[in-house]
């Protein structure tokens, strides 16, 4: 005969999903066992299955309170969050917006200084256009303004369009 003392052994287990849902289970066959068995008459077992039922109830009712409590603490600190986190980023809108703001009418001044100052450039163009127009007349070199006669003394510079180019500078 062999010898299995040389062999190793294994142990195998098993283990069932038992848990607090058994030992529930047990408790409540158990519980109903004991009532019904005990010698009592049927109003105090039924008194006693009541109470029961009303404690079950009541540990029931507290446990769903505390986890609603918990729920809504959870979600009010969500909504605070999310609350705190719209204010910063409305916060923020709001500052960019003032500064688009303030460049624009940093823009508007200065396009306002550019057409004085292109305004002021074309009158004295016109002033010394008519100048020359003048000396000529009275009897200087003309070439053809002095073959013009009258008509160029009288004419006059007008601005029809003006446009500006985007300064890429300190901007940029």
């Amino acid at each position: 005969m062999a010898d299995y003392d040389d062999l190793p052994t294994f142990v195998i287990e098993t283990r069932g999903g038992g848990g607090a849902g058994t030992f529930l289970l047990g408790a409540l066959v158990g519980a109903a066992a004991a009532l019904l068995l005990a010698p009592r008459s049927g109003t105090e077992t039924q008194a006693e299955i009541a109470g029961a039922a009303r404690r079950l109830a009541d540990d029931v009712q507290g446990r769903v309170n505390g986890a609603r409590d918990q729920v809504m603490t959870r979600v009010e600190g969500a909504r605070d969050r999310v609350g705190g986190a719209i204010g910063g980023v409305r916060g923020q809108v709001e500052s960019r917006v003032q500064q688009a703001r303030a460049a624009l009418d940093v823009g508007r001044g200065a396009a306002a200084t550019a057409r004085g100052e292109l305004q002021r450039r074309v009158d004295d163009a016109k002033r010394a256009y008519r100048s020359t127009l003048g000396r000529n007349g009275d009897g200087g070199d003309a070439g053809e303004e002095a073959d013009a006669g009258p008509a160029a003394a009288s004419a006059e510079i007008v601005v029809t369009e003006v446009t500006t180019e985007e300064d890429r500078g300190d901007l940029a």
